[in-house]
């Protein structure tokens, strides 16, 4: 399987933001969410998560989206997402 096959499935958290998720291997799951900024003035960014079966978290901002890489398939996708994690690296 491979990133364009996923059935993400989207949910509006507040008004201005749009999360996408998708599990894989069973617990897992991952997320792409377009977000409004703190800093205000509709600046944007998306971010692009992954939780494992044991719950430990990955995250990289600044516009990074999964689905920009369709030809993927999950686990490379997984190792994608962990190599460029910027914000949590598996805490």
């Amino acid at each position: 399987m491979k990133v364009r096959d996923l059935q993400f499935t989207e949910h509006h958290p507040c008004d201005t933001n749009k999360l996408h998720a998708v599990y894989v291997n069973g617990d897992e799951r991952i997320t792409v969410l377009d977000r409004e900024t703190g800093w205000g003035g509709g600046i944007r960014d998306t971010e692009t998560g992954f939780t494992d079966a044991s719950g430990k978290f990955w995250l990289v901002s600044g516009m990074f989206d999964i689905r920009d890489f369709p030809e993927m398939t999950i686990p490379e996708a997984i190792r994608h997402i962990k190599d460029n994690a910027n914000t949590c690296m598996g805490e």
